[in-house]
């Protein structure tokens, strides 16, 4: 049998971009990948430790990567205190031995008032840091999409993030806030004066009414979604309002007993409305990706709140499922977790009393699936699962959401993992999956988008 030496990694932390103690993030950069850790020199392998001759060296070339996780019991709260072995982790579906683990608690003083609560612990008497205690604080950066956001959410917002600066934000933490249409700044400076952070929070005003439809019946961005998709009960359902038949009785010829005019009027207000819907939709997307991208100056882990009142994938019209993609799978790579936030409080699903709608007394909108709610959340949830982080939504408390998920963000595990660059094929994705074994009562986050390991390698050279 032969002995395994273990190697001994070297972690570097290198900082660019760093201007007077200040992370500058600027609005186009590169795309630059800075994973945990070094690759090591090299495992030796030797056969027989008392030989007078020994065996030739093997070196075998490996790089270790960080995985952050999170893991909740069932009421949701952070499950403290798992060690190395309670973990497996798999990459395309195989164990991955992981070498250790570190528990990681980077709260704020109020963070640690809400930790005591839900332990039904004492609150711990403040403790003067020791001599050359390192605390690195958290990266926070908020996204707000302006271009999705209507007035009263706008305002809803800005009280909510000037809340959370004021309670939640550590004297450690350093944050920066961004809006989609730019309205903020193109750049922006991590810092951890509050003060500052409030003056660019004063900036955030109302920009656009989205997409709108002059139109009667007006249309919205799920119907012009179904209509090009030719799904017949939308469309007969715009029918029905514009031919003024008996209203028990609807569009009883369907599509083809219509007039081809109103069809056609129909299809060309769908085309329309989805198109300028698309537009706006790969704007908050480019914007986000390269907020991502700046990101990448950053070291260690940072969290996104991607706060928005929804907007409509349009496939058809754009390239935005890819636009999705590549954030999503940006994030993975460069340590961010995102958490998204629907700005529009507790909704129902059921039209309110200013929307103004033609009446469907034959359900055609429920019979073809139809929600506007739920449409305008699928971008949103994709943002936040496929990155480890979670969509919050049906909720007017958007200042105590927000704090609350501040304080889940700070506690998690790193669990680190060898891979040898000379088996990854370039352009191969793969996928990361964690659990606590034997414990199905407990819920594992891990960042879920694809990554090519050829590049993250790459990248520590």
């Amino acid at each position: 049998m032969k002995s395994v030496g273990r190697s001994a990694v070297r972690w570097k932390c290198r900082h660019y971009g760093k201007r007077g103690g200040l992370y500058v993030l600027p609005a186009l950069l590169s795309l630059w990948l800075f994973p945990a850790a070094g690759p090591s020199r090299g495992t030796k392998v030797v056969s027989g430790q008392n030989k007078q001759q020994a065996d030739p060296t093997i070196r075998v070339n490996v790089s270790l990567v960080q995985t952050d996780v999170m893991v909740f019991d069932k009421q949701g709260k952070f499950v403290p205190d798992l060690k190395l072995g309670d973990f497996e982790l798999r990459i395309d579906g195989k164990v991955q031995p992981v070498l250790f683990l570190d528990q990681v608690s980077a709260g704020s003083p109020h963070d640690e008032e809400v930790w005591a609560r839900e332990a039904v612990k004492p609150m711990p008497a403040p403790a003067t840091p020791a001599a050359g205690t390192y605390n690195p604080g958290r990266t926070l950066l908020f996204f707000v999409d302006d271009w999705h956001m209507c007035e009263e959410s706008v305002l809803r917002t800005r009280a909510a993030l000037a809340n959370l600066v004021n309670t939640s934000v550590g004297s450690h933490d350093r944050a920066a806030i961004f809006a989609a249409s730019g309205s903020l700044g193109s750049a922006q400076e991590l810092v951890s004066d509050k003060a500052a952070l409030l003056k660019v929070l004063e900036k955030l005003v109302f920009v656009s009414p989205g997409v709108e439809d002059k139109h009667w019946p007006p249309m919205t961005e799920g119907h012009a979604l179904l209509i090009e998709q030719n799904d017949e009960n939308v469309i007969n359902y715009f029918l029905t309002a514009m031919t003024k038949p008996d209203p028990f009785m609807g569009n009883m010829g369907g599509l083809r007993g219509a007039d081809p005019r109103l069809v056609r009027e129909i299809r060309d207000r769908a085309a329309q409305l989805a198109s300028v819907s698309a537009a706006i939709g790969e704007r908050t997307l480019s914007a986000l990706r390269e907020l991502v991208r700046a990101s990448s100056v950053v070291p260690g882990r940072k969290t996104i709140f991607f706060l928005s009142d929804g907007f409509v994938l349009q496939p058809q019209r754009s390239n935005v499922i890819d636009r999705l993609r590549q954030v999503t799978d940006g994030a993975a790579r460069l340590g961010i977790v995102m958490y998204s936030l629907d700005t529009r409080g507790l909704v129902v699903g059921l039209p309110e009393a200013k929307t103004k709608r033609a009446a469907d007394p034959l359900g055609q909108l429920a019979q073809s699936g139809y929600s506007e709610v739920l449409v305008k959340q699928d971008a949103l949830n994709a943002l936040a699962a496929d990155t480890g982080g979670r969509f919050l939504k049906n909720t007017n408390a958007l200042d105590a959401a927000l704090i609350t998920t501040l304080t889940e963000t700070s506690r998690y595990y790193l669990l680190a993992w060898a891979i040898e660059p000379e088996k990854l094929k370039p352009g191969k994705y793969s996928t990361i999956r964690a659990n606590v074994k034997g414990r199905r009562d407990l819920s594992v986050r891990v960042r879920q988008g694809f990554l090519d390991l050829s590049q993250l390698v790459a990248a520590k050279k």
